[in-house]
């Protein structure tokens, strides 16, 4: 078979697989937002006891309508959100393994808090 002929279709398939990778690696990632980006705001009534460091951090946040998803660097007790409806307290045991959490919400969450760190505003 000629070479020649084949240059042109190998070239074209590696061009398109070229865009396609770079069309995936500048799309945003719906839906997820790094704790480092966003800025951590007080709830009202709400202490954050400083005196130890946090020992948990949050990496990830999946937000839906009636859940929060989680993914934690660290260890963790306990898990507070926040929602217009009210506040939802969660236990780490109960709500997922390996730094990965999932929370049932009664509306969106505006913030989140874990163990006794700074609440992350989610607005």
């Amino acid at each position: 078979m000629n070479d020649k002929r084949l240059n042109l279709p190998r070239v074209a398939i590696l061009l398109a697989i070229a865009i396609y990778f770079g069309f995936l690696f500048l799309q945003p990632k719906p839906g997820l937002q790094p704790s480092n980006t966003s800025a951590s705001v007080a709830q009202p009534g709400l202490t954050a006891s400083s005196s130890p460091p946090c020992a948990a951090q949050i990496e990830q946040v999946g937000l839906s309508l009636n859940e929060v998803r989680l993914r934690l660097r660290g260890a963790a007790e306990r898990i507070v959100i926040f929602t217009e409806a009210g506040s939802v307290v969660a236990s780490t045991v109960e709500s997922g393994s390996a730094g990965e959490y999932r929370v049932r919400t009664p509306g969106a969450a505006t913030a989140i808090q874990i163990d006794g760190c700074p609440v992350l505003n989610l607005r």
